[in-house]
């Protein structure tokens, strides 16, 4: 990163655009802010990886010159990806997905100022999905929960609306207020048909999860150990055979695994599988 004395003159031209050339004050909070959209651009320069965009000879102006064009990409790339998809997005009944893509998403593409505040998400993103973008801001946040949402949808969209929306009613008959997310919920039912060697079709009973229980208590410690791999191996398999092709898919999803296995298997334990295998 680039020091003050070189940031300085970037920020100052970027106010300039900002005020016009009638005047240069800004208030406190927003020249902070305009500096940090100076460094949000640097840094999406610098993060990029693009040789024709950035090198390590640029000066601060350059390389935020150059941080600023990828930033104006990659949200037009973004608009242009949401809006040929948005026609294929079910929210399924659940309010958490609905707001975020009926209101959350079109609000961001109208709000989102690239220019002067691109290290602003905007976006609260109530609906959790199975990545963690904390460490992200602006639109390399918003961007990676769009095409995580997408992932989740194409998922989802292999069971059909009826079927993810019996699964969700048989998990919480309040879902429309459950802010979980949903593609998870679906993936470990799935689950419990593979250990039960059941199909999709049919309804999980009692005594099939007696048995996987039972299989898990008769278990020794080390065996238990090995359990979330099992489990973990059975789902990887399943979306192999499911969505051939899909690679980028299946990664996310394998993100929900760990805390998919524990669940499972605490579930197991305690035998309450009817709390996560639900149909």
């Amino acid at each position: 990163m680039y020091d003050m004395n070189e940031l300085l003159p970037v920020v100052a031209l970027l106010t300039k655009q900002y005020t016009g050339i009638e005047s240069s004050s800004v208030t406190y909070e927003k020249a902070n802010q305009l500096m940090e959209a100076v460094i949000y651009c640097i840094q999406e320069a610098q993060e990029s990886g693009e040789a024709t965009l950035v090198s390590r000879q640029q000066n601060a102006m350059q390389a935020y010159k150059a941080g600023a064009q990828l930033v104006r990409r990659k949200t037009e790339e973004l608009l242009a990806f949401y809006e040929g998809s948005k026609t294929t997005f079910c929210a399924y009944g659940n309010g958490f997905l609905g707001d975020i893509l009926q209101k959350g998403l079109p609000a961001f593409f109208q709000n989102y100022d690239e220019k002067y505040d691109p290290q602003n998400t905007i976006l609260t993103l109530d609906y959790p999905i199975l990545v963690d973008l904390t460490a992200f801001g602006g639109i390399d946040c918003v961007d990676r929960y769009v095409r995580s949402l997408a992932k989740e949808q194409r998922f989802l969209a292999k069971f059909g609306e009826d079927y993810v929306r019996r699964v969700l009613r048989a998990y919480c008959a309040d879902y429309a207020e459950l802010p979980e997310n949903i593609a998870a919920i679906v993936f470990t039912n799935v689950i419990g048909h593979v250990l039960a060697g059941r199909k999709l079709t049919d309804r999980l009973c009692e005594a099939d999860l007696q048995r996987i229980s039972a299989q898990y208590a008769s278990l020794d410690a080390e065996e238990k150990e090995q359990f979330r791999g099992k489990v973990s191996e059975l789902a990887e398999r399943f979306l192999t055979q499911q969505f051939p092709g899909e690679e980028q898919m299946h990664q996310y999803m394998k993100n929900g695994l760990p805390d998919i296995s524990a669940r499972i298997e605490n579930a197991a334990a305690h035998n309450s599988l009817d709390k996560v295998f639900v149909y």
